[in-house]
């Protein structure tokens, strides 16, 4: 396994984080029109932009003396004519930025250890998720023609990216612990849960005292403990128990429960979205299964992480895609009670129940639902 470590950058910050910062930012951009404006924003421990400054660019540069930023920050720039942003770290230095107006997130941050440090980090997110895009986009191309066993193999393929992504993170964490950026990389691990609650808790004791004071790494130690709350939540939903019963909101605003769709019949509780590319790639599987099997003794209630704001999105998914069983949504995303209830982290997330509203499997998908589901009702 293959650690990312900051080979030269052998010293620690000279300062606290407390303390003021004295922090420039000097930029050039070789396309970016003159007289064009470009804001300073930080990055709060709510992930909220907060501006700072704004300045206009002349003969091609542009400069910022925030002198009220504290160090170490994270920092966002933005610009009047490009799309993106450039993300830096405001410490105890001056920072130069070459920016690049058709792809900002190329552009050339130089200056400070935690920014050699977070370019580490960043690049090696962007390397990834470059990978992980090209698997959806031939997921998408699969679902099209129907190749389910082509869909499975990408999606152990992108497991494995990711898998392997988590193991680089934590460890360059661990050989990092007095470094703000390692901050960030933990609350990222943390929001897309790709490391449990209490393996986040032993990485965040790890960090200097410093780090866990400030405001980031107090935000930081509440996210890890709702992590903890939607874990225990999620092993009450664990294979063997009950499944926890629900009533939400359907398509046409009636309300349905768990145990109306149910009936006596076979049941997947399905956990997607409209927005989410591996649930819409797995749907014509689903549909198949249930064209198969409804008949037989199965049953399938969808439940939506939409927001409100996207419902027309979520219809248009449901009939787009052909899903002609049970739909209920309380449109508010991750937030969404249903979901906190049963512990949802990532979509798409499958129950399957027996007759009697126990779960019997979890997450099955492509061919391992179809043979589970010849399994307990013979061939489709």
């Amino acid at each position: 396994m293959k650690r990312i470590i900051l080979a030269g950058l052998a010293s620690v910050l000279a300062i606290s984080c407390a303390e003021e910062a004295d922090f420039k930012i000097k930029g050039t951009t070789p396309d970016i029109d003159n007289n064009t404006k470009v804001y300073l924003q930080k990055i709060d421990e709510n992930n909220r932009l907060v501006g700072v400054d704004t300045t206009v660019i002349e003969q091609g540069e542009f400069s910022f003396d925030p002198s009220e930023v504290k160090n170490p920050e994270m920092m966002v720039l933005g610009f009047e004519a490009a799309q993106g942003t450039v993300i830096l770290i405001a410490e105890n230095e001056s920072i130069s930025v070459r920016a690049y107006k058709d792809s900002l997130y190329t552009s050339k941050v130089n200056g400070g250890e935690e920014n050699d440090f977070f370019k580490l980090y960043y690049n090696d997110v962007v390397a990834s998720n470059k990978k992980k895009n090209k698997l959806q986009e031939q997921a998408m191309n699969l679902q099209r023609t129907g190749d389910t066993a082509g869909i499975t193999a990408l999606r152990a393929e992108f497991e494995q990216i990711n898998t392997e992504d988590t193991e680089r993170r934590v460890e360059l964490i661990e050989d990092n612990t007095d470094k703000f950026v390692s901050i960030i990389v933990l609350s990222d691990l943390v929001g897309t849960q790709a490391i449990d609650a209490n393996q986040a808790e032993a990485l965040f004791d790890k960090l200097d005292k410093s780090l866990q004071e400030m405001q980031k790494g107090v935000k930081l130690k509440e996210m890890i403990a709702q992590a903890k709350e939607r874990e225990a939540a999620a092993s009450l939903a664990e294979v063997g128990n009950k499944a926890p019963q629900f009533t939400a909101p359907t398509p046409d605003g009636d309300e349905l429960s768990l145990q109306e769709a149910m009936g006596s019949k076979y049941t997947i509780i399905d956990f997607w979205a409209s927005w989410c590319k591996p649930c819409r790639a797995e749907n014509p599987n689903v549909v198949n299964v249930y064209n198969q099997y409804h008949d037989k003794g199965l049953n399938i209630i969808s439940v939506s992480l939409d927001r409100a704001s996207a419902r027309d999105k979520w219809l248009a998914a449901i009939e787009n895609d052909k899903m002609t069983w049970y739909h209920v949504s309380n449109l508010m995303e991750w937030q969404d009670p249903i979901a906190r209830k049963y512990g949802i982290t990532a979509i798409p997330a499958t129950y399957l129940l027996d007759s009697e509203g126990t779960i019997i499997e979890k997450n099955l998908r492509g061919e391992a639902l179809v043979s589970k589901m010849q399994e307990l009702l013979g061939e489709g």
